[in-house]
């Protein structure tokens, strides 16, 4: 798929970055915000910005973005199910 996006021309100057670098940022942390609302599996964000697995995991860890998320209630509920075996 293809999403075409207009930038005005003043934008990568503003940012002290060339096109690449703007559409990897782009790219990067559209990825980021996908994985982070639970729209993309971790596999699937890599994938989306072309980052291995652990090159994503990194960008996660620079973006105070968890990789696991898991919700208190859960992680209660099998710690009693681990404590009656």
């Amino acid at each position: 798929m293809q999403v075409i996006l207009n930038i005005p021309d003043l934008t990568p100057l503003t940012l002290n970055n060339n096109i690449q670098e703007l559409k990897y940022i782009i790219k990067l942390n559209s990825a980021l915000m996908l994985f982070k609302n639970s729209k993309l599996s971790i596999e699937q964000a890599s994938n989306f910005c072309d980052l291995t697995i652990s090159e994503f995991m990194n960008e996660c860890k620079k973006n105070q973005i968890p990789i696991i998320s898991y919700k208190e209630e859960d992680l209660l509920s099998e710690l009693e199910i681990m404590k009656s075996l």
